[in-house]
């Protein structure tokens, strides 16, 4: 930062309000009030305001909104210093007006960075705003020719072929830039979620507000301020244009749409993640089945075909023995008949047996190439 921003410090505690001023000195030109009411009657523009909440008469979020009636404040950041970090208080922040928080005992590295990025963003809304009419104008125009249901057709076009949460995020808040409105998105999937604003990240206090709303509602409104809400997606939207309440309108449907479609894609990403899961733990399972058939029939085969030889050679050795013990011919061919059955009740034991190996290994190939196959919805 080239030139010396001004910041407001608003705190009621003398020694808090010097230790603060300590901070900030050597960086910012501070001016100091022991008040809301005497910030307020103040004639002085500042680059951002750091404002306790907890003061006397005054509150910090009365404070913050009555700073905030005045139009040419509406953009500057003011940043709430509280001793409770909570997330009602945050929410409260919040609608107030607020654009971050820094909670007490105040670290310096904290405040320093949180009122850095503060400024610096507000600086660069400020340049984006003042760029040359030309530009304004070409702008304008490209917008205008896309008009709001092509952004809405352009983003469920995309999304349609979206593999990540992160992606689907991303479109969202491309959309929204489109439409020139500042705010976070939240994608929540089975496995991870993704929080962000235009930035980056999503702020401690965007996260705060919509975990305190999820569950408010599908729409919520207030002021220029809007929360909407599906089982798997929340758009948080800061700057809704008031001053035209049609336009707000068709806003807010197109970006219920949005979220629709986004919720479709996410809950379409999760079943997706689950077949591929269950595809796995198949494959698993068969090659397991695969490798156990296959150790089992290793140690059956040589001895089925040990046990067939043996059975075979004892019914044979039967055979001969009883030629040898002088019976009649009657007799001999009844026995003969007997063993004859007997061999022939062993053999078709064997070669039943072989079969169903045979079969248990034309099955286990079927349910193998079952696992391998890619269905698709």
């Amino acid at each position: 930062m080239d030139r010396i921003f001004r910041v407001a410090v608003v705190e009621d505690n003398p020694p808090q309000r010097m230790i603060v001023t300590r901070l900030l000195e050597n960086e910012y030109a501070i001016e100091a009030f022991e008040s809301g009411a005497a910030f307020l009657a103040s004639n002085t523009s500042f680059d951002a305001v750091l404002l306790d909440i907890e003061m006397p008469e005054l509150s910090g979020y009365d404070t913050c909104r009555r700073f905030r009636e005045g139009s040419r404040n509406a953009e500057i950041p003011v940043i709430f210093v509280s001793a409770h970090d909570t997330a009602p208080e945050r929410v409260a922040a919040y609608e107030a007006g607020g654009d971050d928080f820094v909670t007490k005992p105040i670290a310096a590295h904290e405040l320093n960075h949180k009122l850095r990025s503060a400024i610096e963003y507000h600086e660069r809304v400020r340049a984006l705003t003042s760029q040359s009419s030309d530009a304004q104008r070409i702008a304008f125009t490209a917008m205008t020719s896309m008009g709001d249901l092509g952004v809405v057709i352009e983003f469920l076009r995309k999304s349609a072929f979206a593999t990540s949460y992160s992606t689907i995020a991303a479109r969202l808040i491309a959309a929204m830039k489109t439409w020139g409105l500042q705010g976070a998105v939240q994608v929540r999937g089975r496995h991870e979620q993704v929080s962000l604003n235009a930035e980056g990240a999503m702020s401690a206090m965007q996260a705060a507000v919509l975990e305190k709303l999820r569950d408010i509602g599908r729409v919520f409104e207030l002021g220029s301020r809007a929360v909407i809400n599906f089982d798997h997606v929340s758009l948080l939207v800061e700057n809704l244009p008031v001053e035209d309440p049609e336009k707000v309108g068709r806003l807010r449907d197109h970006l219920a749409v949005l979220a629709e479609s986004a919720d479709m894609r996410t809950a379409a990403l999760d079943a997706a993640n689950e077949r591929t899961q269950q595809k796995l733990a198949v494959e698993a399972t068969m090659a397991e089945l695969q490798n156990a058939t296959q150790h089992i029939a290793s140690r059956t085969s040589g001895s089925l075909r040990k046990n067939q030889t043996n059975v075979l050679e004892s019914i044979e050795q039967l055979a001969r023995t009883i030629a040898t013990l002088g019976l009649t011919d009657t007799q001999a061919g009844y026995l003969d008949d007997l063993i004859h059955h007997a061999e022939e009740e062993a053999e078709s034991y064997f070669d039943a047996v072989a079969q169903s190996d045979s079969e248990f290994t034309e099955v286990l190939t079927r349910l193998q190439r079952l696992a391998v196959a890619d269905y698709r919805l």
